[in-house]
């Protein structure tokens, strides 16, 4: 049987392209920066702005998460393709809230978080042992809907480190 290990999170809010250690969030944040120069206010980019044309160096590695219920909850919208291959599922449509307690607890309130703010949100943990993967890095930059609030996150999820040998195991889902 496989032993657990922990969520060992870690959250910064607002980071600098020097806190990330993966060049193509480097890359997505000053994407993010560039769109937010651009808006009005320089407040908060918006949906409509986002274009994957510039995003080809990250778009199997993208996610876009929907607030559910003013961030009672937050859903998939897109669930990247190299995330999907590295987690063996297509998590689109899917909300956190079915994901394992501890880590969608966590990330609920690392999006809340965000969406109160309205800043990035840079993270980094360790999945549980069904994931072949021993960290993630992630970077969420809240968009702005037509009324100005967050509506949509653009998500970016690398793998760090991966564990040598090892495949992800299916598990079900939902999980609750």
């Amino acid at each position: 049987m496989l032993t657990d290990r922990p969520l060992d999170p870690f959250a910064k809010e607002s980071p600098e392209a020097s806190d990330i250690c993966d060049q193509r969030l480097v890359d997505l944040l000053r994407y993010w920066q560039d769109l937010r120069a651009r808006s009005p206010g320089g407040d908060l980019p918006s949906v409509p702005a986002i274009d994957p044309l510039p995003l080809r160096f990250i778009l199997g590695w993208l996610m876009i998460v929907d607030p559910v219920d003013g961030g009672a909850d937050f859903r998939y919208r897109l669930y990247g393709s190299a995330i999907a291959e590295v987690m063996g599922r297509d998590l689109t449509g899917c909300r956190i809230s079915d994901s394992f307690p501890h880590f969608a607890a966590w990330t609920a309130q690392i999006y809340r978080d965000a969406m109160v703010h309205r800043h990035p949100m840079l993270t980094r943990h360790t999945p549980r042992r069904y994931v072949a993967v021993e960290q993630w890095e992630r970077l969420i930059l809240p968009f702005a809907g037509l009324d100005g609030a967050v509506a949509w996150f653009l998500v970016g999820a690398v793998v760090l480190r991966r564990v040598q040998g090892a495949v992800s195991i299916p598990v079900p889902w939902p999980l609750r």
